[in-house]
């Protein structure tokens, strides 16, 4: 597992109250019990960890925590 997926479990971990263990890459966001308003928290605090926007066209697509680790990838590598 790489630096930057470890910050994002730790950040979903944190901002929606999810233990980590439980935020496997294929772990469907709605089956984790993460709600819209609770995806909206986690996607700025994963703006302001990483100091990057994610695309509103990569938000829309937010289904597992493999789809968020992606998202932040690719604002990174935008950067």
């Amino acid at each position: 597992m790489t630096a930057v997926e470890t910050r994002v479990l730790r950040v979903l971990s944190r901002t929606a109250m999810v233990p980590e263990e439980n935020l496997t890459p294929a772990a469907s966001l709605t089956a984790l019990d993460i709600k819209s308003l609770e995806q909206i928290e986690c996607v700025l605090a994963l703006e302001d960890e990483f100091h990057v926007e994610l695309d509103q066209p990569d938000l829309r697509k937010l289904r597992t925590v493999q789809d968020v680790i992606d998202a932040v990838q690719r604002a990174l590598g935008e950067r």
